[in-house]
């Protein structure tokens, strides 16, 4: 008897531990924006996986988190910019974009499909020229 309800429970065993590796989590990025830098200048991520990116400005203007061409599939979780951030003149259509006011937290989630290295960098005036500049890297899942 003992035989046979061993004989049940471990394949199944086995099965959820193949099912459970399959599954593999979003990847996970927080990035804090000051005056005039990113906390992680340099971030990878691998294509054609879901990525949770979370930009807290602790400086004390807004600040943006911007890759101006990438293919890449966005949602926004959540979003603290302002307005006029989003409104401004000089803004053009960032295909991953993500602003947050002095003290707030905004989320995005991504999904980057070409690998490659992309330029991250903060539209507001004279932010960029200050060094508010980053690289984020999409590696192919080889």
């Amino acid at each position: 008897m003992l035989n046979k309800i061993l004989l049940i429970v471990v394949p199944l065993g086995l099965l959820s531990a193949c099912a459970a590796q399959a599954a593999k989590p979003s990847t996970d990025i927080t990035v804090e924006m000051s005056d005039f830098a990113y906390s992680a200048p340099v971030i990878a991520v691998p294509a054609g996986e879901p990525v949770t990116l979370t930009v807290k400005n602790v400086g004390e203007v807004e600040h943006d988190f911007v890759v101006e061409a990438i293919n890449v599939t966005t949602k926004v979780i959540e979003d603290n910019g302002s307005n006029a951030h989003h409104m401004h003149g000089s803004e053009q259509n960032y295909d991953l974009h993500i602003s947050a006011r002095p003290g707030e937290t905004s989320i995005v989630e991504f999904t980057a499909w070409e690998p490659g290295t992309y330029k991250i960098f903060c539209t507001v005036e004279g932010h960029e020229e200050a060094g508010m500049i980053g690289e984020l890297t999409v590696r192919s899942q080889e």
